[in-house]
Parts: structure tokens; C-alpha cells; sequence
């Protein structure tokens, strides 16, 4: 199914989606770059902390620093946003905004598994993750993600704006 051509809303919910992400990365570099300002600017960074808090656990010796303080959410959340920035940037360049269709689920259950590998060795003792693991599979879950959040946005959209098709009755004999 593509959305048809005459329709806006695939460029307009990219550009949304852009635009949040976008705003939604700030805030994990605004928080540690405004950590030590008085009055608003420090306001804001204890904001974005604390809004952070509820999806990261924040970990100081598993997050990146700037300027002495911590981003917003520890490093692995920190290259899962900052790869689905840039899985958004690059996201036109290889499928066109009209085309709703996702690509196979295979790609996003083998980030998640990369992930769960990470995560599981971790917990399990077996290999303790690194900065550098927990990077890589952030980043590549990142990447992958906004290959199947935009189209499923637009199919969500193109489905509720279009009206059904209207069946005629067949007519008795």
C-alpha cells in the first residue's frame, strides 16, 4: 500500500518526527552543558533530568559527561537517540516519504537481540559490557527504529484521514 500521491501528511509527520527528536536530543546535551547556571537555565537543566529520569536510569559511571556533568541519559540511551537523529536525517535518502511499507521485522529483532545480548552477558556475568558495547548496540537500535516508526506513522495517518471506500449493495435477483 503506498500513500497516494496528492496527500501532505508524510512530509508533515517526518518533519514532526525531525523536529521532536531534534528537540528531544538538545535536552540530553542541554542538561550537563546548563548544570552549574542560576536561574532559568539551571531550571531548565534539572527539567531535562528529571524528565530524562523516567526512561533512563541515569548512571553516572554508564553515562557520558560534558563539562564535569552527565548527559540527560546514560550512554547506550544516549547513541539510541542520537542513531534514531540520524536514522531520521537519513531516512529519505533511502525510501521515499510515500511509501509506508516497513522493512522486514528481521532487522529489528536483530537489534534488539544485539541489545539483549549486551544486556543479558552483563547481567549474567559472563562478559561485562563497555562503554563501547553499550554504544554500538544503542546506536545501531537507533538506526534501525525510524525505518519502521515513520512508515507506521504514516500508514496510522493515511488510514484514519482516508475514508473507507464505499461498497454498493448487490442488487437482489
Amino acid at each position: 500500500m503506498f500513500v497516494q500521491e496528492g496527500k501532505k501528511f508524510p512530509r508533515v509527520i517526518y518533519f514532526s518526527i525531525l523536529s521532536l527528536v531534534i528537540v528531544w536530543c538538545a535536552g540530553i546535551l542541554i542538561a550537563p552543558v546548563w548544570a552549574d547556571e542560576p536561574g532559568i537555565r539551571g531550571g531548565v537543566s534539572e527539567f531535562f533530568y528529571k524528565f530524562f529520569s523516567s526512561a533512563c536510569h541515569q548512571l553516572d559511571d554508564r553515562s557520558l559527561h560534558i563539562e564535569g556533568h552527565k548527559l540527560g541519559v546514560c550512554s547506550r540511551c544516549t547513541l539510541i537517540y542520537f542513531g534514531f537523529l540520524t536514522g531520521i536525517i537519513l531516512y529519505p535518502f533511502f525510501r521515499k516519504l510515500r511509501n509506508i511499507e516497513m522493512p522486514s521485522i528481521f532487522f529489528l529483532l536483530a537489534g534488539v537481540a544485539l541489545m539483549g545480548i549486551d544486556v543479558s552477558l552483563d547481567l549474567l556475568d559472563i562478559i561485562k559490557n563497555t562503554f563501547i558495547t553499550r554504544e554500538i548496540t544503542g546506536g545501531i537500535l537507533g538506526l534501525i527504529l525510524p525505518f519502521y516508526i515513520i512508515p507506521g506513522t504514516i500508514r496510522l495517518f493515511d488510514e484514519f484521514f482516508t475514508p473507507p471506500a464505499i461498497i454498493p449493495k448487490k442488487q437482489k435477483d
